[in-house]
């Protein structure tokens, strides 16, 4: 499996649309495997969804993202877990664990729903404009 997310120094970009490095992290029985980063800074949206299925990319974790990128991705179906920040290998670290709920990984405005295992949805607090929709 190819996890995947952009990275700016040591840490994930705060907004995947801005990004300008990817890592792609491949990933055996919950082990990295391998590493390599690819420079999508010249790359618009379509470039950047291509490359991420061209290089067979099944998970995308990523801090904000624009609405279009993100349904791009989904449409594709690119597993996305946006709003994240922090180091990247404690984000790593954290996947491989299934601790991305931890609020260090958190972006300051988000919080994070559906616990099922892997398959963390998450949302941004702006999506639900009255608190008795907020999902508990």
């Amino acid at each position: 499996m190819k996890l995947a997310m952009p990275v700016w120094e040591n840490d994930i970009s705060t907004v995947l649309d801005f990004s300008e490095t990817l890592l792609i992290v491949e990933i055996e029985d919950q082990e990295i495997k391998g590493r390599s980063c690819v420079n999508w800074s010249l790359c618009n949206d379509s470039m950047r969804l291509s490359l991420i299925k061209e290089e067979g990319v099944s998970v995308l974790l990523c801090g904000a993202i624009s609405k279009t990128m993100q349904i791009m991705l989904e449409n594709s179906g690119i597993y996305l877990i946006p709003c994240l920040r922090g180091r990247t290998e404690a984000i790593l670290k954290a996947y491989l664990e299934g601790n991305l709920l931890d609020e260090q990984f958190r972006l300051p405005g988000a919080y994070m729903v559906g616990l099922r295992g892997k398959n963390r949805k998450y949302r941004d607090k702006r999506s639900f404009p009255d608190k008795k929709q907020q999902p508990k």
